[in-house]
């Protein structure tokens, strides 16, 4: 399933290509390169996470907590508008 984009992210001019399975690489005037993505969780719920690369650990990931992909699309691109855009920092990171 192909992600709907939010109205913050075409504002952004930021741009949305495929990495791999339910993964996509975001690029954005000023911002730094990074990836979002949803898998599904043993429970039949799906996670979103967000990573630095395509093949790196993951920045920031939620539970599988949604009950659809696009609920967890939802919840990838929060990530990417926090911890990329606003600069929040992962939870557990030092100070």
């Amino acid at each position: 399933m192909q992600p709907v984009l939010p109205s913050w992210f075409k504002q952004r001019q930021a741009k949305l290509e495929p990495a791999g399975e339910n993964t996509y690489r975001v690029t954005a005037p000023n911002l730094v390169e990074s990836f979002i993505g949803i898998r599904p969780g043993e429970n039949g719920r799906w996670a979103a996470f967000l990573r630095q690369a395509a093949d790196a650990p993951d920045l920031a990931a939620t539970g599988p907590e949604f009950a659809n992909p696009g609920d967890a699309w939802g919840a990838a691109f929060e990530l990417h508008r926090r911890h990329i855009m606003v600069g929040e920092p992962p939870a557990g990171a030092a100070p």
